[in-house]
């Protein structure tokens, strides 16, 4: 029976061209710490991608792009359809996590010096993809229609005006209009679930044809040739199943006990409505608060975009094969600085709009 049955998928597979990549597959070997308890954040990040897409997808069937319907739609996939709680909550919760996670990831991989030669473009990639996930975050806050996400979008959309030369231009572009209002859900809506998702999975396949050609950071030791290989296929697919199976139970757990937040409908006639930013964003807002006026531009731009554009040139600036941390002082300090600078506006912020 069971040869059998091989011998059916096998013709499926020929029949299908895909016999040559299954054999290679099955053919891969990666080291045996790809998947374990110490460093599983990139698979985690991949199933939280797979978990908001999923649930992303469920959720575009039942929400209509329109002012006056886009709540109420919301409102009956929350509150009325079977499991609707539970699949919101896990997209609500799945990206927070996501965020999480993938400020652990960098931290890791700059930790041990993972964009150390030859994986300068693996470390590229990852950053271009944390910066590609803000933009999620933004055109997904408005869909609901609620009070928070639309005050929200305004004070972003006056941020983003105060860019110079082309500030207005983008304004104009997602909003198509001087009001927040049906061109601007249609436009942030299909940024969210059409143009968004392409850009990521395009960066998620570079950032692993890297990976695959340049290989995983071996241990701080330097001592790749001890390191155990297994199969990628079952080994390493079984372990990432059991860890999707995992988080979707958990965070399914979570959103049924603590279904995800809806405020109240948006009221753009509303003007004393005053949004609270949100965790990953209170260093950013601050840097808006202080630098104001004609000084707004170094808090929102300026700074910003000096940290990504450090990010991104890390590999070229430390360019040395050092890469423990003890032999690469002055970069670590440096971080260090940014970080602590990074978590003291965090504070500030959180003082100022939620103690």
């Amino acid at each position: 029976m069971n040869n059998t049955i091989g011998n059916r998928s096998e013709t499926i597979l020929e029949h299908l061209a895909l016999d040559g990549a299954i054999n290679r597959l099955k053919a891969l070997e990666v080291p045996a710490d790809a998947l374990v308890w110490h460093r599983f954040f990139g698979a985690l990040l991949l199933v939280l991608l797979v978990l908001l897409f999923l649930s992303g997808a469920f959720m575009a069937f039942y929400f209509s792009p329109a002012p006056g319907s886009a709540y109420d739609s919301v409102d009956y996939a929350l509150f009325t359809l079977p499991f609707g709680d539970v699949i919101k909550g896990i997209h609500h919760y799945g990206w927070n996590l996501f965020l999480i996670v993938m400020g652990l990831h960098l931290v890791r991989g700059f930790w041990i010096g993972a964009y150390k030669a030859p994986r300068q473009l693996v470390w590229v990639s990852g950053v271009l993809i944390l910066l590609l996930v803000p933009a999620f975050v933004i055109t997904g806050d408005l869909l609901p229609w609620d009070q928070k996400g639309y005050w929200s979008t305004q004070v972003r959309i006056s941020i983003m005006r105060s860019v110079p030369l082309v500030g207005d231009f983008m304004v104009q572009l997602l909003q198509g209009g001087p009001l927040t209002g049906i061109v601007a859900l249609t436009r942030f809506y299909v940024l969210h679930i059409i143009f968004l998702p392409g850009v990521l999975v395009l960066l998620m396949v570079i950032h692993f044809h890297f990976i695959r050609h340049r290989g995983l950071c071996g241990p701080l030791s330097g001592d790749d040739l001890s390191r155990k290989t297994v199969r990628f296929f079952p080994v390493i697919i079984n372990r990432w199943l059991i860890l999707f199976l995992v988080v979707t139970f958990v965070l399914g757990l979570i959103s049924w006990y603590w279904p995800a937040p809806l405020g109240d409908p948006a009221d753009p006639t509303d003007s004393t409505y005053v949004p609270k930013p949100e965790w990953w964003v209170l260093f950013l807002n601050q840097l808006v608060t202080i630098f104001k006026g004609a000084w707004s531009v170094i808090g929102s731009v300026i700074i910003p975009g000096g940290l990504a554009g450090l990010l991104i040139a890390l590999p070229f600036i430390d360019s040395s094969p050092e890469r423990h941390p003890a032999h690469r002082k002055m970069v670590m300090l440096i971080a260090a600085l940014l970080a602590i600078a990074v978590l003291v506006l965090s504070i500030m912020g959180y003082l100022e709009h939620h103690a």
